[in-house]
């Protein structure tokens, strides 16, 4: 397998956040570096999760919805602002992003008309990342700023983990606009702060996101040992915090297996993608196997294995189908391309 085919292997492999309508920026996703696409994991019912489909939660959502508490049993306006504010997430949980955007908006002029302070840095902290989702990363990035500028107003310090994790959201952003200077500077401040601090699940948790995130970068600058290490440190967090039917391991295996095969450690690779048809076979939301059985074709590909190769992709195809799998046909489609390219150039 040539780079330009392990790049395409990757494309389709390496775990992203963008994913279809939040995601409308990156379906372009033969040419640029950007369109590395993930495989879409509904991951809503753990508790880290800010949609179905993303790993970004506000700040509020990852560290507890402490602004607000009730201080009677009747409905008091902070209580209409707490509704309105959950509400908007699941809007954006259901995909109806105009819908919470509006929402928000008007969950802001209610914080601003209570004086709310708290209330007001939440709001624009969770509008920030409903942009973040949206892929408008500028405006995500105001808004993240403004959302910092507040907590610090507020003695919010930068060993903060709140100001950590918008920090890695922000770098991770920086990678999607292949500014990768910026988000390399990013992900080492942020890793390096959270070394120096108390071992807490929130930490963990932020930490595991980072990795993740940062390995993505890693895998693109060729990086792959380090890669690796990043995707082995968040798969480990996350598989002791939530077990292995977590959903979000099967995407982190994947780059596992995409970094085994820059490493050109084929066994490694197909042993991740292997432990990772294991695992969807244990989560009912995860309808990713066709794809992975692509790509555990291309891995025997590599290995010269072009019956088995052939066999696994043939099956992949079927599956796609059969599940209406676009993207699982689509590589499918291209592992058998290889495999005929393959079997003509071992003719010759």
């Amino acid at each position: 397998m040539n780079f330009t085919t392990f790049s395409r292997f990757s494309r389709f492999f390496l775990q992203n956040f963008k994913n279809q309508s939040t995601k409308q920026y990156q379906k372009n996703t033969n040419t640029s570096t950007k369109c590395i696409r993930r495989i879409v994991i509904n991951h809503r019912n753990h508790s880290h999760s800010f949609s179905s489909t993303t790993s970004i939660p506000p700040i509020g959502i990852i560290l507890g919805f402490s602004f607000f508490s009730k201080k009677d049993d009747e409905e008091t306006p902070e209580d209409k602002l707490i509704m309105t504010i959950k509400r908007s997430i699941l809007a954006i949980q259901r995909k109806e992003y105009d819908k919470a955007e509006q929402m928000l908006h008007l969950a802001l002029r209610m914080a601003q008309d209570l004086q709310h302070k708290d209330g007001i840095t939440y709001v624009y902290d969770v509008l920030a990342n409903l942009a973040m989702e949206r892929g408008q990363f500028k405006n995500a990035e105001k808004l993240f700023a403004d959302v910092m500028r507040r907590l610090f107003a507020n003695g919010e310090s930068e060993d903060s983990l709140k100001i950590i994790h918008m920090s890695s959201k922000i770098a991770h952003m920086a990678h999607l606009q292949e500014n990768f200077e910026k988000a390399t500077q990013g992900f080492n401040w942020a890793l390096d702060k959270l070394k120096k601090l108390p071992d807490s699940e929130d930490l963990n948790e932020i930490k595991a996101i980072t990795c993740d995130w940062y390995g993505q970068l890693l895998v693109e600058q060729q990086k792959y040992a380090e890669a690796k290490k990043c995707f082995e440190e968040a798969f480990d967090i996350f598989l002791k915090k939530y077990g292995e039917t977590y959903s979000e391991l099967v995407p982190l295996l994947n780059n596992l297996s995409v970094a085994a095969l820059g490493l050109h450690d084929t066994k490694s690779a197909r042993e991740y993608l292997k432990m990772a048809l294991e695992l969807v076979k244990k989560i009912p939301e995860a309808t990713n196997e066709g794809l992975l059985q692509a790509n555990l074709g291309l891995v025997y590909l590599r290995d010269g294995l072009a019956e088995q190769a052939k066999s696994t992709c043939s099956y992949a195809y079927r599956l796609g189908k059969k599940m209406q799998d676009d993207d699982s046909v689509e590589q499918a489609n291209y592992c058998l391309d290889e495999i005929k390219k393959f079997t003509n150039d071992k003719k010759e």
